[in-house]
């Protein structure tokens, strides 16, 4: 089903009063998209774009979103998985 351009446009001003009202702008939503999305691409097979949203509560903090689509769980070592090094 398509978008009506009615609906687009009303998600699209709910997205600017939502970042005049978190005063951040384009490009920090940009920033952090992208760093964001680097993090998720450390743990997982990340295959499309991430999307990130912003909400403003009533006491003044923002709550942040992160969604993205992963295909896998990527593999690898931490520090507890690692061999005790011998002592002498």
């Amino acid at each position: 089903m398509a978008v009506r351009p009615a609906r687009l446009m009303e998600e699209r001003m709910k997205e600017m009063l939502l970042r005049d009202k978190a005063s951040v702008n384009a490009g920090f939503v940009s920033a952090l998209t992208s760093d964001l999305a680097r993090v998720a691409e450390d743990y997982f097979v990340c295959p499309g774009r991430a999307e990130v949203t912003l909400e403003r509560t009533e006491d003044g903090s923002v709550l942040v979103g992160i969604s993205f689509s992963a295909r896998g769980v990527k593999a690898f070592a931490t520090t507890e998985e690692l061999p005790v090094p011998e002592t002498e």
